[in-house]
């Protein structure tokens, strides 16, 4: 749903997919004018004849976890459908078949993503701010009637301690270096496992479960949350931080790439340097965060420890990235290692830097 389209991609037998998107949707795609989206899992605009764009979403991975993603989304969508929503807004569910993972849904024409906005400069305090009070409502909302499926994390729980020779010998030399340097990083380690069992000890509630900027979809006056795979029933702090977490994080990567430290200078001098020009991207989006949470704590239940837990997420949030990035590299960049250390800073000691980050009580 963003201008990110390309011509489509070659599917296998697209007879019998275009049969499926009409059987789900009630449609029929005008398979001449498709176009693919640049994404993760494959994503499609369809042009049909009786219902106008569609967009469809194949999910990759093995069954089970393709599976276990689409009862989530079914389960979410079940939950949605008998509630009333104030702010919240999702794109039309059109249908969705288990045996090929595809998900319809309406196209949303001349959209821009959250990450798209922030890229640009053009993401708001008030964008930030509704968004607080939509992250609020969608932890407000009930708990599945169904059970949802366990499991779907994917193998980092537990490759903190050891990779399988399977994953191993799947890694690119990023993710290699990566993995060894969280593996023989005690304190960071204990750190997460004092994160998860926090986590496991608080305040359960509805939360998305992959919130990043990319699933805000602003479209005119509308703005819609999308990509629902990974709901379920756990800690709200772990979306909250997610979404801080994407600010900070921009932050920390500007600061870098900006960085013109004078190679003169003696290393307290360059520190000093360094901290001062991180402190001022921080700044360019404290306010963000900050608005996001007022937003947030209109709406939502705050149980004591949530902001202390979502900054501790804030740090887990670099890792995510850390690794995300290191699977297209041989070697992990001096920048991806100093976003890693100020990640793991937010880990260690989030009680520290909570009120620094933007989410203070004020």
């Amino acid at each position: 749903m963003t201008a990110r389209l390309v011509p489509a991609r070659p599917m296998r037998r697209p007879a019998e997919f275009t049969r499926t998107i009409a059987s789900v949707s009630g449609a029929t795609p005008i398979v001449a004018d498709m176009q693919s989206f640049v994404g993760r899992n494959d994503n499609w605009r369809v042009p049909t004849v009786e219902a106008g764009d569609l967009f469809v979403k194949r999910l990759r991975g093995d069954r089970a976890h393709v599976e276990a993603r689409m009862r989530r989304m079914l389960a979410f969508q079940q939950v949605i459908a008998g509630h009333r929503a104030d702010e919240l807004r999702t794109v039309p569910f059109r249908g969705s078949d288990l045996e090929h993972g595809l998900l319809v849904f309406d196209y949303v024409p001349e959209s821009r993503t959250g990450a798209d906005l922030l890229a640009s400069g053009e993401l708001d305090t008030e964008r930030a701010y509704r968004i607080g009070r939509i992250l609020g409502e969608i932890h407000r909302l009930p708990r599945p009637a169904a059970d949802l499926p366990e499991g779907v994390e994917g193998r980092k729980a537990t490759a903190f301690y050891a990779l399988s020779p399977e994953d191993y010998a799947n890694c690119s030399g990023g993710e290699v270096e990566a993995w060894a340097m969280l593996q023989h990083d005690k304190v960071l380690v204990e750190a997460l496992n004092r994160l998860h069992r926090t986590s496991a000890e608080a305040p359960a509630t509805a939360v998305h479960g992959d919130i990043r900027l990319d699933q805000f979809l602003f479209a005119g006056d509308d703005l819609y949350v999308v990509d629902w795979e990974e709901f379920r029933y756990s800690d709200p702090a772990r979306d909250v931080g997610s979404f801080a977490g994407e600010f900070v994080h921009h932050a920390v990567v500007r600061m870098f790439a900006e960085l013109d430290v004078d190679p003169g200078l003696a290393p307290g001098a360059a520190h000093e340097a360094i901290v001062a020009a991180g402190d001022q991207q921080l700044a360019n989006v404290r306010e963000h965060i900050r608005r996001f949470w007022c937003g947030y704590r209109e709406v939502a239940e705050i149980d004591d420890g949530l902001a202390v837990r979502a900054t501790g997420y804030i740090g887990w949030h670099f890792f995510d990235r850390l690794l995300a990035g290191a699977v297209h590299g041989g070697r992990l960049s001096a920048v991806e290692r100093g976003t890693a250390g100020i990640g793991r800073n937010a880990l260690i000691q989030p009680e520290r830097f909570a009120a620094t980050i933007g989410l203070g009580e004020d």
